[in-house]
């Protein structure tokens, strides 16, 4: 009766505490998935050390779950071993949103958009309207403001999706004699940078394609978190938001 008991209690120690190496379990077979498809299909995803984060959160997972059997089954340590699987399993948990492959992207989107912005503030600062073609615009971040001259790549510069064993770059498609942004028949390709610049150049508006998840097929315009039912990223400025300055 008394070994039967035991066992119980190994048992419901094994399950409950196991049960905190399944996020780290998961998430490093997702990613396994994530770097099958990569690798077989000519599908576009957000770049991603995703084998090297497999073997990570699999042996994360496979610690934890090695620590909760020797300590259920063998009661070492005075039961300190289960620690380890909990200590693990809501770090995972609270793992940092920017370690996410999805979210890098977001972030990495946003900040291209946000320093274009800065470099074509710059560029308005000193001859009173925005670019008006490519040439121009490809100056503008070229020259850029002073203190960000060597924070931003000239365009084109590498986004963060890729396609095969291939990084793709920002593309940058310039839109004339522009009311708006563009918000349709964009291209289906990530990393495309729409610049819509009004007629009198005093005001431009910036969308971008990219992925909504970490590997896919579909291209769309970057929402602000990437929800379908949020709002499309638009970045704009016009001549107003700037002080009068000499040329």
């Amino acid at each position: 009766m008394r070994k039967a008991r035991r066992t119980v209690v190994a048992v419901v120690l094994t399950v409950v505490f196991g049960i905190f190496s399944i996020p780290a379990l998961i998430f490093g077979l997702y990613l396994l998935a994530c770097s099958l498809r990569i690798h077989s299909t000519a599908i576009y995803y957000v770049e991603y050390p995703y084998l090297l984060a497999t073997l990570f959160f699999v042996s994360v997972a496979g610690l934890g779950l090695a620590c909760t059997w020797y300590g259920a089954w063998h009661r070492s340590f005075l039961g300190t071993l289960f620690v380890v699987p909990i200590v693990m399993g809501l770090a995972i948990l609270v793992y940092p949103p920017e370690g996410w492959p999805h979210l890098q992207s977001m972030s990495g989107d946003s900040n291209y958009m946000s320093n274009t912005g800065a470099f074509l503030g710059s560029w308005y600062e000193v001859y009173r309207s925005f670019p008006k073609d490519e040439d121009e615009f490809r100056q503008a971040m070229k020259d850029g403001p002073p203190a960000w001259q060597f924070r931003l790549d000239p365009v084109p510069a590498l986004s963060p999706y890729s396609q095969g064993s291939h990084r793709i770059p920002y593309q940058i498609v310039i839109v004339t004699n522009a009311s708006g942004p563009r918000l349709d028949n964009v291209s289906t390709r990530p990393g495309v940078v729409y610049y819509c610049v009004s007629t009198d150049r005093q005001q431009y508006w910036l969308t971008i394609t990219g992925l909504q998840k970490d590997v896919s097929a579909k291209v769309d315009l970057k929402r602000l978190i990437d929800r379908p039912n949020e709002k499309i990223l638009i970045f704009t400025k016009s001549g107003s938001d700037y002080s009068v300055g000499s040329r």
